[in-house]
């Protein structure tokens, strides 16, 4: 019988932060779709179909406050976690986003909340 295999898009203009959450979500079992600005990020949710979103707020193009609200107009009801080194806890509140952990962030915790979003996914 065949597993399923969760998958996140991670949403951040920090490569060497996409790499290293690449490498550490594959390592857990996950399966990883990057985009390192806003607009990239709504064509592969609509695309990849993802579980959870993790998402910086801080990004070229179009930042992750306007991705997320453009992601929510469309319908998309995707958990989206928050990783900001500033305020993430703030942005959480104001954009009613499912989760949030400010950077840097416990690898631990980012597994558990992961997996706790996506087993609520609707």
């Amino acid at each position: 019988m065949l597993e399923y295999v969760l998958k996140v898009l991670v949403l951040d203009d920090d490569e060497a932060l996409l790499r290293l959450l690449r490498l550490t979500l594959a390592s857990e079992g996950f399966e990883v779709v990057t985009a390192t600005n806003g607009l990239d990020g709504l064509d592969k949710a609509q695309n990849e179909d993802p579980d959870v979103i993790l998402l910086d707020l801080e990004m070229p193009v179009m930042d992750g406050r306007t991705f997320f609200r453009r992601l929510r107009s469309q319908g998309d009801q995707t958990p989206v976690l928050i990783l900001s080194a500033y305020g993430a806890k703030a942005a959480q509140r104001e954009l009613e986003a499912e989760a949030s952990l400010d950077k840097p962030f416990d690898s631990d915790e980012l597994m558990r909340e992961l997996r706790h979003l996506a087993s609520a996914r609707p």
